[in-house]
């Protein structure tokens, strides 16, 4: 019995990589990115905290349809309500402007800005490393 109380705090400890990674730094990730500018078409997407997010398929240079995912901070409209929700859907045919990830094969931008022009809706978003140099 006493061996079994050795093994949860080991699979707790073991577990917390895991949890790391699900909420990852923006600096770590983006800071050295190369600025972007892309068409694409939006496959799906999450708005909720703590990032919102869109995924979408972008052609790559060869032609090929790539999945990214296009991510920016949650923005809460007070305490405990949901973040802003938008007006995207599957197909929507937008332009993003931001960052890539440091590690450009893990296909992810840091949203500066989208635009669907066949409405002319927008999204900018001034992300936190901009207000505060901190991160």
């Amino acid at each position: 019995m006493t061996r079994s109380f050795g093994i949860l705090p080991a699979l707790c400890l073991a577990a917390i990589p895991c949890l790391a990674n699900a909420h990852h730094s923006w600096r770590t990730d983006y800071e050295g990115g190369e600025e972007v500018t892309v068409n694409a078409v939006v496959t799906s997407a999450v708005f909720r905290n703590p990032h919102l997010s869109v995924n979408v398929e972008i052609t790559n240079d060869a032609g090929d349809p790539e999945a990214w995912l296009i991510e920016w901070r949650g923005q809460r409209r007070g305490d405990g309500e949901p973040p802003v929700q938008y007006d995207l859907g599957p197909g929507d045919e937008v332009v993003i402007a931001g960052r890539i990830a440091r590690d450009p094969s893990r296909k992810r931008i840091q949203m500066r800005s989208l635009a669907r022009p066949a409405d002319g809706m927008t999204i900018e978003t001034r992300n936190r490393d901009e207000r505060n140099p901190r991160g």
